[in-house]
This record gives structure tokens, sequence and C-alpha cells, in this order.
């Protein structure tokens, strides 16, 4: 019999997995092109950046956008560590996963529902339903997590 927290976390593979493979514009594995173009971004612009790139609060927050292409590998990790979770849901490590999903969840949503700069085509639509799946495959990692870490809780508590 399945479990939720099982159920949860078989359902986060998938739609990571879907992200990856899913075609944009008739583009099988679109989302891996995607992760590969934004982590060679993101390393290019860490790299570069400088003191005075950043003047208000604001845009010292935006920053934090560069290392999403690496929540990937809190992904995988999460996927290897979750058989060996321990009943403690606000470990560090748990709430890295967790302010993680919730940061890319946040960006979907506004990428989602405000208008861009980048022209409304098909591929720009695309991408961002890729990045509305992706980071809704880092939400149910980390409810699974959650789900986890409660229900072994409650079964110390039951001994």
């Amino acid at each position: 019999m399945l479990t939720m927290d099982v159920l949860l976390f078989r359902l986060a593979i998938v739609v990571w997995l879907v992200s990856a493979i899913a075609p944009i514009d008739g583009t099988w594995f679109a989302g891996v092109g995607v992760l590969v173009v934004s982590v060679m971004g993101s390393v290019v612009m860490l790299v570069n950046l400088t003191p005075d790139y950043v003047d208000s609060l604001g845009e010292v927050i935006g920053l934090f956008a560069l290392f999403m292409p690496w929540y990937n590998l809190i992904f995988l990790w999460g996927l290897w560590r979750f058989s060996s979770l321990g009943p403690h849901p606000w470990s560090g490590w748990n709430l890295l996963l967790y302010a993680c999903s919730l940061h890319a969840s946040f960006y979907a949503f506004a990428f989602l529902v405000t208008p861009s700069d980048v022209s409304l085509t098909v591929a720009a639509a695309g991408i961002r339903w890729v990045f509305a799946i992706w980071s809704g495959s880092l939400l149910l990692l980390a409810l699974a997590f959650l789900v986890r870490c409660y229900r072994l809780r409650g079964l110390l508590r039951e001994e």
C-alpha cells in the first residue's frame, strides 16, 4: 500500500521528468536545453558580478534567482536522501529544500501572471510552463519530505 509521502515522492519524480522531457514547440528535451543554458548564464553572471551592480535590496534579492538552476542538485539530493529521512522536518537541509521550492514557485507564478519584456511567442509561453512544472516538482518533493517526517514522528510517539 502506498503512503501519501511515497505517492508525493513518485509524483515529484514524474513531474520533474516531464519538465525535462516535454516538448516546447515540438522540440523534445527542451527542459534539458533550458537547464543547460540557464546554468551557463548563471555562471557567467555570477563570475562577472561587481558590487556596483546592485543598488537596492530588491536587486540583491533578485540575484538569488541566479541560483535557481542549481536547485536541480538539491532536487537530486532530495531523491537520494528521501529513504533515509529522520523525524525532523525542520532540519537545515529540509529548510533549504523548502526555501528553494517556495522561491522557485514564487518566480514561476510571477512569470505566468505578469507581463514580460520577452515577446509572448509560443516558445516563451512554453518555457514559462516548463518552469512552472519544474517548480511544481520541487514543491511536491518538499511536501513529500514534510509528510514523511511527520509520519515518522507519529510512529515514534506510538512506540
